[in-house]
This record gives C-alpha cells, structure tokens and sequence, in this order.
C-alpha cells in the first residue's frame, strides 16, 4: 500500500512539473524532466514487472531459434542459454543487463518526450524502436554464442563484455541516429537559403 501511495504522489509531482514547463514554454526542461521522470519511474516501480516478462519473451524466442538451428539450448525456466562447446559447456543467464529492458526504458523515455511530430509519431517510433531493441539483443545473444560455439569456453567473457557490447552499442548509434540525429536535422531551422 506505500509503494502505490508513494508512486502516486511521484507521479503527481512529475505532471505538475510537466504543466509548469509547458504552461511557461521552457520547452527543453520539459523535454529533461519528462525524460528523467518517466525513466525514473519506470525503474523504481516497474523494472520487477518489465524485466520478467521481457526475460519470458527473450528466452521463447531463443528458444525457438535455439530448437531450430540444434546450435543451443535454452531452459527457458530459469532464462539460461546454454552451449556446448569444444572446450566445455558454457551457460549463460539473461538478466536485466542481458534483456535490454533498461535500453527500452531510456529509448522509450526519450521517445516520449522529444519534439518530433505528434503523439501517433512518438507511439510509433516508440513501438518500432523497442522492437528494435529487442532484435538487436537477440542478434548480441546469438553473436556470442557464436563466437563461444567457434572459440571455445574461454572466448565466452571476452564475447560477452566487449565483442557483443560494441555490436549492441553500434546498433544502438544506428537507432539513435535515425530516430533522433536525423529527425532534428531535418526539422531544424537555421535560416533562410535562397
């Protein structure tokens, strides 16, 4: 009962700066706290909820493209991906670091509040962005277990902390470039040109 208690007077104080940023046009801290706030939020009071039921979808799609190609298994119980290699079985635990599910709280915070268009654009990119995001981790998953599956058991850290957090990191500048970068270049003014 306080933690519902205590969500709604967060959420309250959240709409109410977002009145007074928007009644005052200080457009940018609008912008700032919509983006802090919602990221906030969603991370004290959802991130349980979100990251369960993200975890569920991430394992039911490995494990499908893990029964298809017989290059993996995924007990999907406990979310764990596991691989037999040439050096050794090596398993892999999907967490919230592995879910994406804080990449989708920062996207979909940013999303929601950037002046881009309106509402039906924002849900859109937000939608289409997200399953972006869950594709680029499934493609981070499936790379290191390729990588592991070739290299052995003792590439699986060095896949897992850098190789597959450059790709997921490249992938995420892609989405981040074309949703924002490009958008506002397309939208800005900066003067006439004749």
């Amino acid at each position: 009962m306080q933690k519902i208690s205590l969500l709604l007077i967060v959420v309250l104080l959240w709409i109410l700066a977002l009145i007074l940023f928007k009644n005052t046009k200080m457009n940018f801290f609008k912008f700032l706290a919509g983006s802090i706030g919602a990221f906030t939020i969603s991370m004290i009071f959802f991130l349980p909820y979100l990251e369960k039921n993200l975890n569920i979808l991430i394992s039911n799609t490995l494990n499908i493209i893990g029964s298809s190609t017989k290059y993996f298994q995924v007990f999907k119980e406990n979310s764990i991906v596991s691989m037999d290699t040439k050096s050794g079985i090596v398993s892999m635990l999907i967490n919230y670091e592995c879910s994406g599910v804080i990449e989708m709280l920062v996207f979909t915070s940013l999303a929601l509040f950037f002046p881009f268009g309106g509402n039906i654009r924002k849900l859109l990119l937000t939608i289409v962005g997200n399953a972006y995001i869950f594709i680029a981790n499934i493609i981070r998953v499936l790379f290191i277990v390729l990588i592991t599956k070739v290299f052995g058991a003792s590439a699986f850290y060095m896949a897992h902390t850098l190789f597959a957090r450059l790709l997921f990191f490249g992938l995420m500048i892609i989405l981040y470039y074309f949703v924002f970068t490009s958008t506002q270049l397309k939208y800005q003014k900066v003067g006439d040109i004749r």
